[in-house]
């Protein structure tokens, strides 16, 4: 059952995530795309959900209750995001195709590979 407060922890930790995923992506791309002056690659979309997965699992190893809702669903959830992923994803395939599969093989590997090393990580040390 969901309670207010468990609704009120994922309200405020989306309203965190979502708006910190927006500068961290923006950042690392324009910082990308002026040292190479290129915009192929989806760096900032890259660090936002390697990042995420990375922070989704210590949340899991060490969290519980509400706070494991505000952090996981509402922080993580907002941070990470499939749907900038689908919209690059979009974006490559019209544009460069061979940076698409670059994108597509590598940024779900990485994403699963930060998860689990800091989930194991956590959970050995907590």
């Amino acid at each position: 059952m969901i309670t207010l407060t468990t609704w009120i922890a994922v309200v405020g930790g989306a309203a965190v995530g979502a708006p910190l995923r927006y500068l961290v992506d923006r950042g690392v791309t324009e910082g990308v795309a002026s040292a190479r002056n290129s915009r192929q690659f989806p760096w900032g979309l890259l660090v936002v959900n390697v990042l995420g997965s990375a922070i989704a699992g210590v949340v899991l190893a060490t969290t519980t209750g509400d706070l494991r809702f505000l952090l996981l669903v509402g922080f993580c959830g907002a941070f990470t995001t499939f749907s900038g992923f689908g919209w690059e994803a979009d974006r490559l395939w019209a544009e460069a195709r061979a940076v698409f599969w670059a994108a597509v093989v590598v940024m779900p590997v990485l994403c699963v590979a930060a998860f689990l090393v800091t989930w194991k990580v956590a959970s050995a040390l907590g």
